[in-house]
């Protein structure tokens, strides 16, 4: 029994695997890859849906006006719809957090675990959602990959 305690709160280095596993990365940070994932992943769907509403939206008033106007216009006139700029806008504070724990934490773990996980998230959302997805099983097949990818990005810098 003193023998393992004193194992396990010496070198973390010569700690179970498992136990270097988990303590390699805090609680908060863990929470806060998470959410900046949630939020890059759950507001992609919503983007892309407000920008299509809104592209077929623009098309009708400006079919219907004389003049052409530009892509400029046009842009900004897509921007001026909630339905594109409030997701825009919590996708930018998942990226002020994102940047924010870049600054504190592993990035070998940092980066690939956001992004996987704004996939996933996205994924989630696009089903939740209704969209079609033309491939079920390859996009199953595809979050289960890229879950296993940051597992396995987790494990190897546990082990250096």
């Amino acid at each position: 029994s003193t023998k393992n305690s004193i194992y396990i709160r010496g070198d973390p280095l010569k700690r179970p695997s498992i136990q270097r596993y988990i303590s390699m990365i805090s609680s908060t940070e863990a929470i806060s890859l998470l959410l900046v994932g949630a939020l890059w992943g759950c507001t992609n769907p919503f983007m892309r849906q407000g920008s299509i509403e809104s592209k077929n939206t623009s098309t009708i008033n400006t079919s219907q006006e004389e003049g052409e106007s530009t892509s400029v216009l046009k842009s900004l006139f897509r921007l001026a719809k909630i339905k594109v700029w409030l997701p825009y806008l919590i996708n930018q504070l998942g990226s002020l957090l994102y940047y924010k724990q870049l600054a504190s934490s592993n990035l070998t773990l940092s980066v690939p675990v956001c992004n996987a996980t704004a996939m996933v998230f996205s994924c989630i959302t696009s089903f939740l959602l209704g969209e079609r997805v033309n491939q079920p099983g390859r996009a199953a097949l595809g979050v289960i990959l890229v879950l296993l990818g940051v597992q396995i990005c987790m494990y190897s810098s546990s082990e250096s």
